[in-house]
């Protein structure tokens, strides 16, 4: 019986290097073709690893197709219709779903999933499936908490919130209203969705703290709404849409937000509000856009008490299409692109995270590269079905709640059962 399982498992190993679909090499063995990927990462930060790579792997030819991330989503689907689609692609962890069965897996006979957690941070096991991983992660942009070290200096804070329990004192002190009650200086943006960016983002990372992963996979491998799912007495999306809304209500001391207010982003850059949730992403055009703000960033609150601290966070990882002409080559040079080295090249031309963990460990000398890899280690996410469709159920929801025409239970089912529908599509 071992001996028949031993030689069933190398048996069905050589089908798939046969089919040239394991980078099963030998000393000396050169790998050769050409690959195309597609992206939306700037080319500007590929252009130099890409060359590198092709120094070193004189028959391996590779080239990289910019594209909006606008259009990214329509023009792929086109591009593989039309069978003239990449072989590699950039794959985020919010369209895993969406593009999984346009994705070939990486079977766990060719990268274990041992070693794949091993090499990569929790959050890249969104790419996980019963049948192997879907993808290489590369990059990680985690959620950071951008602050206004005048406004706090200001009213005599020394230091940002660690928890967020303390955000329901600080707009007694930040927040300023006009003569008329009209919000002029914000202590936080949170409470609506319109205005407010990566809203749909912080309302699943409150959930993701509070220990609901929004979308699970059954043993099978199927994904189901948990939007509903709490232990006992606690339900983290009831609590953490009543703790996000409460900023957006007149009615309570946490006011600190509406919806007249001018877009999060723009209006921390401007000075008016001291807490902008953000991206690591977002630091370079931040101190682009006002170059006389003094902003730091920090890790974003934590629970109290909470054993684990959670993050949010947009991992990118190199995909194989089922397309590709060349898998072979698409997998060598996917493995090329996401090794330590090129893949810490990559993270700081965007002043990002690398996804790999033994490059996590060190503390970068940049004072903020120091928070967004603190931050990349405690990221997560979920497994969006359809982001578009997922950004108008959690608009729905929040502003079914702020308009009172539901109740935060109601809207929180409501939604549930428009995710659920979501997911059963084909």
């Amino acid at each position: 019986m071992t001996l028949l399982a031993v030689f069933g498992f190398f048996a069905v190993v050589a089908i798939f290097a046969f089919a040239g679909l394991i980078p099963i090499f030998q000393k000396g063995d050169e790998v050769t073709g050409n690959v195309v990927m597609w992206g939306t990462m700037p080319a500007a930060a590929l252009e130099s690893v890409l060359d590198e790579i092709m120094r070193e792997e004189t028959g391996l030819k590779l080239s990289y197709v910019e594209k909006s991330a606008a259009t990214f989503d329509d023009e792929f689907i086109e591009a593989l219709a039309a069978r003239r689609g990449p072989d590699l692609f950039f794959l985020p962890q919010d369209y895993i779903l969406k593009y999984e069965d346009k994705v070939f897996a990486i079977p766990y006979e060719s990268f274990s999933e041992r070693e794949f957690k091993d090499s990569y941070v929790e959050e890249g096991e969104l790419y996980l499936t019963p049948s192997g991983a879907l993808g290489l992660p590369v990059v990680v942009d985690p959620m950071v908490m951008y602050w206004n070290r005048d406004l706090f200096a200001t009213e005599g804070i020394a230091n940002p919130p660690a928890l967020w329990e303390e955000f329901l004192v600080l707009p007694s002190k930040l927040t300023k209203r006009d003569g008329a009650g009209n919000v002029r200086q914000s202590a936080v943006s949170l409470g609506e969705f319109a205005n407010v960016h990566h809203a749909k983002d912080i309302i699943a990372m409150l959930m993701l703290q509070l220990g609901n992963p929004i979308v699970a996979r059954d043993e099978a491998g199927r994904p189901a709404s948990t939007l509903l799912d709490g232990a006992g007495a606690v339900q983290p999306g009831e609590s953490s849409l009543r703790f996000f809304v409460g900023f957006s209500d007149p009615a309570k001391p946490t006011y600190s937000w509406n919806r007249s207010l001018a877009p999060s982003r723009q209006a921390f850059a401007a000075g008016k509000s001291a807490v902008y949730f953000g991206y690591a992403s977002e630091f370079l055009d931040m101190r682009a856009r006002n170059p006389h703000l003094n902003f730091d960033v920090a890790r974003v609150p934590q629970v109290r008490g909470a054993k684990t601290r959670v993050n949010f966070g947009r991992v990118e990882a190199l995909a194989i299409t089922r397309a590709s002409q060349n898998p072979r080559a698409a997998f060598y040079a996917a493995g090329l692109i996401a090794s330590a080295d090129r893949a810490a090249a990559l993270a700081e031309k965007r002043h990002l995270s690398p996804a790999r963990r033994g490059l996590l460990g060190a503390t970068p000398k940049d004072p903020y590269l120091a928070i967004f890899y603190e931050s990349a280690l405690t990221a997560r996410g979920w497994l969006d079905p359809s982001p578009a469709e997922t950004d108008r159920i959690f608009e729905e929801m929040v502003g079914n709640i702020t308009s009172g025409k539901y109740r935060v239970s109601e809207a929180l089912t409501a939604a549930r059962d428009e995710l659920e529908r979501l997911l059963e599509q084909p």
